[in-house]
């Protein structure tokens, strides 16, 4: 071979090296993905994909996290407003109850010195001329005004021929004192005539007590009545005063004699005291009674609008026989609220009564 041979032959080979490696790699991609593999050319296709794919799937994180972000905020927000508009209507419903409760307080208040006055007609063929009864009940040695001078004042305008009293003037609780109630008596007593039926506060006052209300009342000069009867002329009309002083449960044993008796002796006009208007429960619903007064029930304590009394020891809940005009059988029963309460519940929307029963022919 000669040296020119040679050289051409030395440069050659690299050159086949070459070839070699570039067919080589042409092969080794072949084969790689003969065997399953990537090609370099093929990994960065790849690699550019999963980039893409990488960055959506950021963005879509963060769209939905910040949409979490969002929807937080907007029911953190609902959140509060609803909270904000809860306290509200709390607030807003502690203030109407406690401005019930101030109305009801000064209510309460200024009624207990107020006196309201109540008229009723009552028509009988047993009187000639007309006769004007004011009722007093329950007044539990409350005093309007000094001496009570705003009550004997309102009566005295009133003009009554008598003046009934139809127990409980007095308190069980304080048995010796009752100085308030004799003064008023008293005073009344220059009016008009006063007629006084014991109620249960002045009975049980005597009977646990030793309370002397029953002899010091009538020492001064005071007609009270413990069963007991008194005939008045008015006009021309003559009455029986009949002061009945059982309760219903104690009238068959203590009280029915005397009644029968009472309510037999004459045919004269008949005006029953008896504190208890449960007595026309079945007691005295079988007698003809021309008018009886009571009280007792303090026209129910609460009067609700619409509805009336609220509640009655007696009677309970919802009395039917607290206040007003009543119809029983062949008899017709006044009922006064009276003046004042024995407990310490107040009295609520029920001022003070005056009863005022006037008495005709027509």
């Amino acid at each position: 071979m000669s040296d020119k041979e040679e050289k051409l032959n030395i440069d050659a080979e690299p050159m086949g090296d070459n070839a070699a490696t570039d067919s080589g790699g042409d092969n080794a991609e072949t084969a790689n993905a003969a065997e399953g593999g990537v090609s370099p050319r093929r990994r960065g296709k790849f690699s550019v994909r999963r980039a893409v794919q990488s960055k959506k799937e950021k963005k879509n994180k963060t769209d939905k996290k910040n949409k979490r972000n969002k929807t937080k905020k907007a029911d953190g927000t609902d959140n509060a407003d609803k909270k904000g508009r809860k306290r509200k209507i709390i607030t807003a419903a502690a203030v109407i109850a406690a401005m019930l409760v101030a109305a009801i307080g000064i209510s309460v208040i200024i009624d207990s010195h107020s006196l309201e006055k109540s008229f009723y007609q009552v028509k009988s063929n047993k009187v000639t001329d007309n006769i004007r009864i004011v009722c007093l009940s329950d007044m539990h040695l409350k005093e309007f005004g000094k001496d009570n001078e705003y009550l004997i004042h309102e009566v005295d305008k009133l003009s009554p021929d008598i003046i009934t009293l139809v127990g409980d003037m007095n308190m069980e609780t304080k048995p010796d004192k009752y100085d308030v109630v004799i003064n008023l008596c008293v005073k009344l007593n220059e009016i008009a005539p006063v007629y006084y039926s014991l109620g249960n506060h002045e009975i049980d006052a005597m009977l646990f007590k030793n309370s002397n209300i029953y002899k010091d009342v009538k020492k001064a000069g005071i007609k009270i009545m413990n069963n007991e009867t008194d005939t008045v002329t008015i006009g021309g009309t003559t009455m029986d005063i009949i002061g009945l002083t059982q309760n219903p449960k104690e009238f068959e044993e203590y009280g029915k004699a005397f009644f029968d008796k009472a309510m037999s002796a004459t045919d004269n006009f008949k005006l029953v005291l008896t504190h208890y208007p449960e007595q026309f429960f079945g007691t005295l619903d079988d007698y003809n009674i021309d008018l009886a007064l009571a009280g007792h029930a303090h026209g129910g304590q609460v009067r609700l609008p619409w509805i009336g009394g609220l509640y009655s020891a007696d009677q309970g809940f919802f009395p039917k026989l607290c206040d007003g005009y009543h119809e029983i059988g062949n008899s017709r029963l006044l009922i006064t609220r009276g003046l004042g309460k024995s407990g310490f519940f107040p009295r609520i929307f029920n001022k003070p009564e005056i009863m005022v029963v006037d008495i005709g022919w027509y």
